[in-house]
């Protein structure tokens, strides 16, 4: 059986000893790489004006950088109470960045253009400590997470003993690396582990979807159900919340203070750094939290919605449209870059579907919409966005748009080469009223799926929701309300 890379996150429960601990440890490799990007802007400046070739191997190679914290080292010997994993990755990570920024130079990058690195603040983001070589540096024992410390000048071993919560779950599991973040004053250990992939199903049940702004996707599949998944409405709410606090915190003063740096004697060092206010301060930090909730709300939308399909269906077929910003207005180009999640729903859906065992497929679907699927009779010049049902002038069968254009990319999906021999043994239904046999509607809320079964007429039913009520068994986490 194959193989995969998977990324576990586990929450860390530090006492307040061993949290300052890791504060230090973080504090360190951030001053380590302000450090390096300051020798890094010295070798940039020489190499400007004598072109010398040596600077390149040192300033422009992957391990140039990492070269010189042996020397550091012996010049600060406070480095030796960090581990060498994460003081070393704190330098390919200053390298990783100088090498985008040649990259971008040259053309080689694609994407915005990226810029000279620029130094880190410790106060605006927690450094994580990266320890990238399975079995060195760390060890997870029971309910417990060993990391290891710098010996210091002393040539002592150390290490901190923190309580992990959920440790259970890599039991047996091969772990490659572990990163130390924090976010929201919480900690986090992220492991990389290796997991062992299912033999591919056989093909019985396929479905294609199309993407689109006025839900999150419209799929019919080959038992002639139709399947629209509502989109995130609860996105335009974290907008609305987002707006009100950066409204609020833009009338606070963001450099409130001017602040001396000192040294480790308490002297100053001729630099100095602005202190926002307190107030200021208390709007970013409900902003950061409210950002943290809408990634997690919206994580938990895509997984949930990815692992419903993939468990019902053995192949996922999805149309190749991904949003570019466009729009009519204002408000719908802001709702279409800040809410659209075709982009990553379709990245998690294929990962959901390689994971399981099963199959994702991504379909052109130029023309699909316009296309009549009884016929293939075309509409000349298109349809507006705002003409959601629309009746074939050769065939005279009407369509709703959203479900024509997922019959003809279901189409395309059984005419590929893995699915030629299912094209003739598997009816493909059309979209009018009486063909399809039956419409539901999937309302994914951030903690689960909430299924309505409509009837021929598209309407939703109006049963309580109280009744028939069931938990998924492959995620006890997900509830499916079935209205019937």
């Amino acid at each position: 059986m194959s193989k995969a890379l998977c990324v576990v996150q586990l929450k860390l429960h530090p006492d307040q000893i061993t949290a300052n601990e890791l504060d230090g440890q973080s504090k360190i490799c951030n001053w380590l790489y302000n450090h390096l990007l300051e020798q890094a802007n010295i070798l940039k400046k020489r190499y400007c004006e004598t072109q010398d070739n040596t600077i390149v191997k040192t300033l422009y190679t992957k391990r140039g950088l990492r070269n010189l914290i042996p020397g550091i080292k012996e010049c600060h010997p406070f480095l030796h109470v960090v581990h060498s994993s994460p003081l070393k990755n704190a330098a390919l990570r200053l390298s990783s960045v100088i090498q985008s920024y040649q990259n971008s130079r040259k053309g080689k990058r694609k994407g915005k253009p990226t810029g000279w690195p620029k130094f880190r603040s410790f106060k605006r983001s927690w450094f994580s400590l990266l320890f990238d070589e399975p079995k060195k540096g760390f060890k997870l024992i029971n309910q417990k997470l060993i990391v290891s410390l710098g010996r210091g000048c002393d040539k002592k071993s150390r290490a901190l003993v923190i309580p992990i919560e959920g440790g259970h779950v890599l039991k047996g599991k091969e772990i490659r690396t572990l990163e130390i973040i924090k976010e929201m004053g919480e900690y986090y250990a992220i492991f990389t582990v290796h997991r062992t992939l299912p033999e591919r199903k056989a093909v019985k049940k396929v479905i294609a979807l199309d993407p689109n702004h006025k839900n999150l996707a419209y799929g019919v599949d080959t038992e002639g159900k139709a399947l629209e998944i509502k989109s995130p409405w609860w996105l335009k709410r974290f907008d609305t919340q987002i707006d009100e606090v950066k409204s609020k915190r833009d009338k606070c003063k963001r450099k409130s203070k001017l602040v001396q740096v000192l040294d480790s004697h308490g002297d100053p060092t001729g630099k100095a750094h602005w202190v926002s206010s307190r107030r200021w301060q208390h709007y970013q930090n409900v902003l950061d939290g409210l950002y943290r909730k809408r990634r997690e709300q919206t994580k938990t939308y895509l997984y949930s919605t990815s692992h419903q399909l993939v468990k019902r269906y053995d192949i996922v077929a999805i149309g190749d449209y991904t949003p570019h910003g466009g729009g009519l207005n204002k408000g719908m180009r802001r709702a279409m870059n800040n809410r659209s999640l075709i982009g990553r729903f379709k990245e998690i859906l294929s990962w959901v579907a390689y994971k399981s065992g099963k199959y994702s497929l991504e379909i052109n679907e130029k023309g699909s919409t316009r296309t009549c699927s009884h016929c293939d009779g075309v509409v000349e010049g298109g349809l507006s966005p705002s003409i959601r049902v629309w009746t074939c002038q050769d065939c005279k069968t009407t369509h709703i748009r959203d479900e024509n254009a997922a019959i003809n990319l279901l189409k395309q999906a059984l005419e590929q080469n893995t699915l030629k021999s299912m094209a003739k043994a598997i009816p493909v239904p059309s979209s009018g009223h009486r063909f399809v046999k039956e419409r539901c509607a999937w309302r994914v809320l951030p903690s689960g799926v909430l299924s309505a079964t409509r009837g021929q007429n598209g309407g939703i039913s109006t049963t309580p929701r109280n009744q028939n009520r069931c938990m998924v068994a492959s995620d006890p986490s997900m509830i499916m309300n079935v209205l019937l």
